[in-house]
């Protein structure tokens, strides 16, 4: 998946429309890009005000001409300027121009949802509250999406460990991808590094990439360790760990 794959995500993510793998990869990117934040914290705004529509017969048109339209339609991915580029000064102006006009996307997202929703008289799962008309972060979400969030990557053979951590939120989330299975009848247990000793905190599930909410306090921890451990776990580390990621 390259870059412009994606950032080309955020719309599939605000609607909880990818898979495990484009979630675990996608969540990854999301700690360290700014714009795919503001886009997928958009979107949800936009899908927000969807709960204050009314339940209406639209003609029998309606659901085929979205549907044609849908198809037709390709978000784009937030523009990258490059480092090394010469003219990226110069043309700053120009790209923030053709930025604005993504604008009117968003518009047409949120009204294309809704005609969604008339055309087939149905009701769609949606991350919000229609209570209170407010977007609703999942404690995940909330860490991956903090002001405050850092990010600490680690190569683990072949795989590689993402922790993005929130001293705000005194919580961790883990990001892995490509990591190999654990030994049949073990799992990998995650730790939190407290002064000399570490402290469980939560097992792996199965599969080459996961996005998992770290258990305990993140915040006094300096480092995150993975081990592999009996299915039900272990109250103390087996060593060596297969990896220690430092907040150092």
């Amino acid at each position: 998946m390259n870059d412009d794959d994606i950032h080309g995500l955020s719309g599939a993510y605000a609607v909880d429309a990818v898979d495990d793998v484009e979630r675990a990869r996608f969540e990854a990117h999301l700690a360290g890009c700014s714009e795919c934040r503001d886009e997928v914290a958009s979107l949800r705004a936009a899908a927000t005000e969807l709960t204050s529509l009314t339940l209406t017969t639209p003609p029998a048109s309606l659901r085929a001409s979205i549907l044609g339209d849908v198809s037709d339609v390709r978000p784009l991915p937030p523009l990258v300027v490059p480092d090394e580029a010469p003219s990226a000064v110069t043309s700053l102006e120009s790209k923030r121009s053709e930025r604005a006009q993504r604008a009117p996307l968003r518009q047409w997202l949120a009204g294309v949802a809704a005609a969604a929703v008339l055309a087939t008289g149905g009701l769609v799962w949606h991350p919000w509250s229609s209570d209170t008309g407010t977007v609703q972060l999942t404690a995940m979400e909330q860490v991956l999406q903090a002001k405050d969030a850092q990010r600490f990557v680690q190569k683990v053979g072949d795989a590689t460990a993402t922790i993005v951590r929130s001293p705000s939120l005194k919580k961790a989330v883990i990001v892995t991808a490509n990591m190999p299975n654990a030994p049949e009848g073990k799992v990998y247990e995650l730790w939190l590094q407290q002064g000399e000793s570490m402290i469980r905190a939560g097992l792996m599930p199965a599969g080459d990439a996961n996005t998992v909410l770290l258990e305990g306090d993140a915040a006094s921890a300096s480092a995150v360790g993975i081990t592999v451990e009996p299915a039900s776990g272990s109250e103390t580390p087996t060593l060596p760990p297969v990896a220690v990621i430092s907040f150092a």
